[in-house]
């Protein structure tokens, strides 16, 4: 009947086509622990699964190598913050292939959008969705419906 009909259209497409996958975020600023990690193993084991059924999997994982953390330890350790973005940075793409984590597509770096994250944050402030206190920005999610 049309219900089936429907039905078998919404299963059709689900199945079919590519989707996005944008899971946590790689922190590299030390030693990464199994506790780290834990989301990346979900995600990877949902990464599998989904290329399983037979979908394109785009799979991007941001590489977080400027925060707070990783200024502190440059300036304790007397180096650069690219030196332990970089360090930390190897050591938990080692710590993934030792868990036979599928790599993502991609692992952009902060630095290397920084006008388009400075562009999205002073939109989301001038449309009144975000606001600014102590040095950081942080969205208004009262602004948002439900």
């Amino acid at each position: 009947g049309p219900a089936g009909a429907a039905a078998a259209r919404r299963s059709r497409a689900l199945t079919r086509g590519a989707r996005r996958l944008s899971p946590a975020r790689a922190q590299v600023y030390g030693f990464a622990h199994i506790g780290n990690f834990r989301a990346f193993l979900t995600y990877d084991l949902l990464k599998r699964w989904l290329q399983y059924c037979g979908f394109d999997v785009d799979h991007v994982c941001n590489l977080t190598d400027v925060d707070d953390k990783i200024i502190a330890r440059a300036a304790r350790d007397g180096r650069t913050r690219e030196a332990v973005a970089s360090e930390f940075s190897e050591e938990f793409f080692a710590d993934l292939n030792a868990l036979n984590c599928r790599p993502a597509r991609a692992y952009p770096k902060a630095p290397d959008h920084m006008d388009g994250i400075v562009e999205i944050v002073s939109g989301l402030l001038k449309k009144g969705v975000a606001y600014e206190r102590a040095g950081s920005t942080y969205f208004a999610v009262n602004k948002f419906p439900g």
